[in-house]
């Protein structure tokens, strides 16, 4: 399987891929939702990557593409109280960035 090395980061740098990040993200949306604990966060993560691999092959992909990706899957998991605990916090942030 084609492993992700980078990733771009919202002002364009090229980072190392993280996927604790995206593993630690899933966690506490699925603490604020109730609906899940590490264990699944830990296989939704494995989804995500899955569907990244699957869409940047030949591509850094960047952090609201890899966001976006978390929301469909945790939507096609039927996690739905998490993908919105997710996408309210996503928001939150990109709310405060723009203050900054």
């Amino acid at each position: 399987m084609y492993a992700i090395k980078k990733c771009s980061k919202r002002d364009g740098r090229v980072v190392r891929f993280d996927r604790n990040r995206i593993q630690n993200a899933i966690s506490k949306a699925f603490i604020e939702s109730n609906e899940g604990n590490v264990d699944i966060a830990k296989k939704v993560t494995e989804s995500v990557i899955e569907r990244i691999v699957r869409s940047h092959i030949e591509n850094v992909p960047n952090v609201e593409q890899i966001q976006d990706l978390v929301e469909y899957t945790l939507m096609d998991l039927s996690f739905t109280q998490t993908a919105k605990c997710y996408i309210l916090y996503r928001e939150k942030r990109n709310r405060d960035r723009e203050q900054d």
